[in-house]
């Protein structure tokens, strides 16, 4: 770091949090872990701005970045749905300010306010889901003519992601013992974020905008900020283990005083060996 301490260290000790490390980190441990995931995202930036300079274009995309973790499907998938459901957010959102815009006309017009709604708009947001997410790479994309969704519609799915359900249970191990007060602390730490209302700071932290820069409309920093969260909580739950794993144990129990360096030095190493940083 540069002698002022971690930009990000409320944000990161709630990741770990949320990641089964109860205890308070140390400062030491906290400078670790974001010199660790500022070095990620760096090399990451390098990486887009050169596919992106193949292309012949000066800003990189969101393509840019998935295509880094192409061979990781189950992280593809959670990134591709992030965005997917983002999107069906804001298209239900429009709706409702478009209806309140209604109401608010007719109220001025002196209609009293009863408007009747358009039942192609209520089925639409009814119907909305996770529209699927085709990427450059795919197979599909090598064919002039797209497919469309609705073939895949009534096709059987080959049952629950198995990456999902272990997820599910890691967190139900997590918070099974939690009292109520816990779980609410808990909930409120997972939505901690590297880029959300943080962007100038996240920019000038990760060199966004010097070392590669990307167009405004697109979900770059929406994408950074998924990916950096899950690499703070996946580097946590490595370190944690190798910590229990190495830790002598007293009288049956593990002697342990807080989180430590060491294990999270060694599990940056495995995760980063292993390409851990997802699942």
């Amino acid at each position: 770091m540069d002698g002022t301490g971690p930009k990000f260290k409320q944000e990161i000790q709630e990741m770990m949090y949320v990641a089964g490390e109860t205890e308070e980190p140390s400062l030491e441990t906290i400078s670790l872990v974001e010199d660790i995931i500022r070095d990620q995202v760096i090399l990451m930036l390098t990486v887009a701005n050169d596919l992106a300079a193949r292309r012949g274009s000066r800003v990189f995309s969101n393509n840019d970045l998935i295509f880094q973790v192409r061979h990781d499907v189950a992280r593809v998938g959670r990134i591709q749905n992030f965005l997917a459901w983002k999107a069906i957010r804001k298209t239900v959102k429009d709706v409702e300010d478009d209806k309140a815009e209604l109401i608010e006309m007719d109220v001025s017009s002196g209609f009293g306010g009863a408007t009747n709604s358009d039942p192609s708009d209520e089925s639409s947001v009814k119907k909305s889901k996770a529209p699927a997410v085709a990427s450059p790479w795919d197979v599909a994309s090598f064919f002039p003519e797209e497919i469309p969704n609705e073939v895949y519609e009534d096709e059987p799915t080959d049952g629950p992601d198995e990456a999902a359900l272990d997820r599910l249970r890691k967190a139900d191990k997590k918070t099974q013992d939690m009292t109520a007060e816990e779980y609410v602390i808990w909930s409120l730490y997972r939505h901690a974020s590297f880029t959300y209302r943080k962007v100038k700071r996240f920019r000038e932290w990760s060199g966004l905008g010097v070392i590669a820069d990307h167009k405004p409309t697109d979900d770059v920093l929406d994408i950074l900020g998924f990916i950096t969260r899950e690499m703070v909580q996946r580097l946590t739950e490595v370190a944690l283990a190798i910590q229990e794993r190495e830790t002598p144990r007293k009288d049956g129990k593990l002697d342990t005083a807080g989180f430590s360096s060491v294990a999270l030095s060694k599990g940056a190493a495995e995760a980063e060996s292993s390409d851990a940083y997802g699942d």
